[in-house]
């Protein structure tokens, strides 16, 4: 049987990607033809990852295909753009994700926390906070992160203090826990370039623009905005959120509980954790010996492949990292051979010159409010990013803005953006349908919280970044 056709979802991508190739000969005179004819199969690509006729997996071959086909591609540049290593890096980290939950190690680590800290509601909040940032560094999905780990303990635990959307008492202490972890887990995707594949495909959208950043330049640059934003959002949160029970003196013992259920660290959660935390310390000092991330993500694969932690298995099993590595080695292949045909030069130089005069400051912080807004239109972070994080960088980078600071902050806006609506990304279609937050709630929150980080990673960021010399 055939899949169903989708045809009018085409319609958009194929009419802008034809109307764009037609008027060729209108093309402006310092973009070369081959330059305008991929511009017009890039942008009918974006448009059609935002439509969805296909799967971006799907569309992306297509149209690398359309690109080969034309003559603008051939066959050894398309080849070699699949051995893209920032696309590598994505899907490897997505297999030590894998480790961590198939380990248990995340849920040990997070039982662990709520007993040291849950003796009342907001130390509880915190305690998650800091198990969301553990796992940050190593699971680059926030899906994996909420979906897997975080949210069945925040339920289990909600519903043992007699908090239960099913009986209507969510607001004892459930509400406030969950739109806080979706809140901290915005917070510690931003924190670290492998705390979720967006930053990643930023990161590889830069280097295409010949703007490279290290893990620890990101690091740095993200922990002290980073920091504030973790002691500040679940207290502001538990100001105009408040949870009904302010005390869990149960929580502790239930948290003991489930760590004596769980019995003594097993060997794979041993393994994990060794690995986890030699792959921090090698994104750490690897630039220093000669060891990049990529390669840093390839030896903790292939160390939890070896002792049996993971298995070739759980490797095919995590489609997303192969759905990852083609689509964003396509759509990098496309920017980067628009870059060496001009066409993004030429874009920065002209607006650049539109905004002459103005200071590279505020043209930053228009773009970095513009981007985080724009993300009310689309319900996925890897959309957004690939449609438009390239423009944006190239007009910042023309209009004067340090190309590393340009490219960073608005690598942090594709995650910072999260806290926008009900359908911003996987994590938030999962919170804002357990009934713990109301439709209305979640709205309200997220805008007020969303201005939060705002002011957290755009006001506090910018002065951080230029105490420590990125500008």
């Amino acid at each position: 049987m055939l899949d169903k056709f989708q045809w009018k979802k085409w319609i958009l991508p194929l009419a802008v990607g034809i109307i764009l190739w037609l008027v060729t000969p209108f093309k402006p005179a310092a973009i070369s033809v081959p330059a305008w004819h991929l511009f017009a199969i890039f942008i009918a690509t974006i448009i059609a990852c935002v439509t969805k006729p296909l799967p971006m997996m799907a569309t992306t071959l297509i149209a690398i295909t359309i690109a080969t086909v034309t003559g603008i591609f051939k066959m050894k540049e398309v080849a070699a753009g699949f051995g893209n290593p920032t696309a590598w890096m994505v899907a490897m980290c997505m297999f030590m994700a894998a480790g961590f939950i198939k380990s248990g190690l995340g849920k040990r680590i997070a039982y662990f926390f709520v007993k040291t800290f849950g003796k009342r509601t907001l130390g509880l909040a915190y305690a998650l906070s800091l198990v969301e940032t553990v796992l940050a560094i190593g699971i680059p999905s926030n899906n994996a992160r909420v979906n897997g780990i975080m949210y069945p303990i925040i339920d289990n635990l909600s519903k043992e203090m007699g908090s239960d959307p099913k009986k209507g008492t969510q607001r004892e202490m459930g509400s406030y826990l969950v739109f806080n972890e979706y809140e901290v887990n915005i917070v510690t995707s931003t924190m670290f370039l492998t705390g979720l594949a967006g930053n990643m495909v930023a990161l590889g959208i830069a280097k295409t623009q010949n703007v490279n950043i290290s893990w620890m330049q990101w690091f740095l640059a993200a922990i002290v905005p980073g920091i504030i934003s973790l002691i500040l959002v679940p207290f502001i949160l538990y100001k105009i959120y408040p949870p009904k029970i302010k005390e869990t003196p149960n929580a502790h013992a239930w948290a003991d509980k489930k760590l004596k259920s769980l019995g003594k660290m097993t060997a794979a959660e041993e393994i994990m954790l060794v690995v986890f935390v030699l792959a921090v310390a090698l994104w750490l000092v690897g630039p220093k010996i000669g060891i990049d991330a990529t390669e840093v993500s390839f030896i903790a694969v292939a160390l939890l492949l070896i002792t049996g932690v993971i298995n070739v298995k759980d490797m095919l099993n995590q489609s997303f990292a192969w759905n990852i590595l083609t689509w964003l080695s396509v759509i990098m292949l496309m920017s980067q051979k628009l870059m060496t045909l001009g066409f993004f030069p030429w874009f920065s130089e002209t607006l650049g010159s539109a905004l002459h005069g103005v200071s590279w400051i505020w043209v930053l912080v228009i773009l970095f409010l513009v981007y985080f807004y724009l993300h009310y239109l689309f319900p996925s972070v890897s959309t957004q990013i690939s449609a438009l994080y390239a423009g944006f960088l190239s007009v910042a980078i023309g209009a004067g803005v340090p190309p590393l600071m340009a490219a960073l902050m608005l690598a942090f806006d594709g995650s910072l953006y999260l806290s926008t609506s009900s359908y911003s990304a996987g994590p938030a279609a999962l919170l804002s349908s357990t009934g713990y937050v109301s439709n209305k709630d979640w709205w309200k929150l997220s805008a007020i919280i969303g201005i939060v980080l705002n002011i957290i990673w755009l006001g506090g960021g910018l002065l951080w970044t230029k105490i420590i010399g990125y500008w």
